[in-house]
């Protein structure tokens, strides 16, 4: 690669730096704190209105963090509707429920998987593709196998303490127990909602220490023009398309699926610049082109195939089990 070569990628890529800075991308490193909405990184669905729930395993731990997902609607939704759509969207992420009862469903365990993709637990439950399992009855005291995974589950031995917020309870606002369950809690615009594990069913604990959810870094795919490299070119297709809101697809610059084109598809194209990527579906690699030698790219080799997202699902295409 020749220095003017260097130069130009270097330039670009420190152009993009800034310009990610400009558009306030937050919370994109894992474990970022979160106290507004701009530090989401894993966002669900697609709309204008937006909330967030905070899910907590650790009652009380100011050390412990509440790991938060951002949803995105339009329409009517619920509590169960964000929950549904963040556990079917994060193949990190598993939840045992019940029927429905005077306050809807019933939420027994919520789980989170360490990253190695073998989340199971003791009691041998079987959780569906998108992360959910039914309970015939109240679930109490299964672990998860293994040590790394989060898990907590009960009924009468404990139970999952469900909040709503008063404004923006990380920044000003507070939180209160909601007054009903999930099923009957309608969402607004700006919304947060808190999920922690009680054991002493006192119905004071809410989500602290909140970092954002890490989306899967092998959702993203930032080769918009689907030529085998993340270039240049692939950077121009995001300009074009910045600002679509729902239903974008990849080649105008959606690089997570969410059906927008926003600050964090141009953070995923930073990211793989320069890198090679997973040839389109029915080309070969003896069809993939290298891109223009002013910007110094060769591709020497392609990336493995990302896996499979458990996400593509419609607004209320889930059923909550």
């Amino acid at each position: 690669m020749t220095n003017g070569c260097l130069n130009d990628h270097r330039i670009l890529r420190h152009a993009v730096i800034a310009l990610i800075a400009s558009l306030g991308v937050v919370g994109q490193l894992p474990a970022a704190p979160v106290t507004s909405f701009d530090d989401v990184a894993y966002w669900v669905g697609t709309g204008s209105n937006r909330a967030a729930v905070a899910i907590d395993w650790f009652r009380d731990s100011t050390e412990e963090p509440a790991v938060v997902w951002g949803f995105r609607w339009d329409g009517a939704a619920t509590g169960q509707t964000m929950l549904s759509a963040v556990v079917a969207a994060d193949p990190r992420l598993f939840a045992k429920s019940g029927g429905f009862g005077g306050l809807g469903s019933s939420l027994y365990g919520l789980g989170y998987d360490d990253g190695d993709g073998e989340f199971a637990l003791d009691d041998d439950t079987a959780f569906d593709e998108f992360g959910f399992a039914a309970s015939d009855g109240p679930a109490d005291l299964a672990t998860a196998v293994d040590v790394d995974d989060l898990y907590r589950e009960g009924w009468f031995t404990g139970y999952w303490h469900y909040g709503r917020s008063i404004g923006n309870p990380y920044n000003g606002g507070s939180w209160q127990s909601s007054q009903s369950g999930m099923t009957g809690r309608t969402l607004q615009n700006g919304d947060w909602d808190s999920w922690v594990f009680s054991e002493s069913f006192v119905a004071t604990p809410f989500a602290e220490n909140p970092v954002a959810a890490e989306p899967p870094a092998s959702d993203d795919n930032a080769d918009f023009n689907s030529d085998g490299v993340v270039d240049g070119s692939d950077f121009l297709a995001w300009q074009r398309g910045f600002g679509t809101i729902g239903g974008a697809e990849l080649e105008q610059g959606d690089a997570n699926g969410d059906g927008l084109v926003d600050a964090a598809d141009l953070n995923a194209w930073s990211t793989d610049y320069g890198t090679g990527a997973t040839p389109p579906s029915g080309r070969s690699l003896a069809t993939v082109v290298p891109e223009p030698a002013t910007f110094g790219l060769i591709v020497a080799s392609l990336a493995a195939a990302s896996v499979a997202r458990r996400m593509n699902l419609k607004s209320g295409g889930v059923t909550w089990k």
